[in-house]
C-alpha cells in the first residue's frame, strides 16, 4: 500500500491506495470532487512513506478517549487495515 497526502486540496485527507489514480478515486469518493480529473486538477498530490504516514494517524487518533490503553501493535493492526481508503481526514469533514 502507498500513502498520499491531499494538503494542496479545500479539504486535507491521507488516502492509502495502490497508487495516485487511486487515491484520487478515493478522495473524489469519500472527501470532496466530481470525478479524478477535478481532484487532479485541484492540486498535486504527495505520496508520503509508510512511517511518515503512520506518524501521521498515530498522532491524531492515540489520544482518543476510545483508544485509550490500545498498544503499539493495536493502531498498527488499525492503520494496515486500510486499503484503498481514506486514514485521515480533516476534521471539518470528520
Amino acid at each position: 500500500m502507498k500513502y498520499f497526502e491531499f494538503n494542496k486540496h479545500e479539504y486535507w485527507a491521507l488516502v492509502a491506495a495502490d497508487n495516485v489514480i487511486k487515491a484520487c478515486e478515493v478522495y473524489a469518493e469519500e472527501v470532496a470532487g466530481e470525478s479524478v480529473v477535478e481532484v487532479q486538477k485541484e492540486g498535486a498530490v504527495d505520496e508520503i512513506t509508510r512511517e511518515v504516514a503512520f506518524g501521521k494517524f498515530l498522532n491524531a487518533v492515540a489520544h482518543l478517549e476510545e483508544n485509550k490503553g490500545k498498544n503499539l501493535q493495536g493502531y498498527l493492526n488499525d492503520f494496515n487495515g486500510h486499503e484503498n481508503q481514506t486514514v485521515l481526514i480533516t476534521s471539518e469533514l470528520a
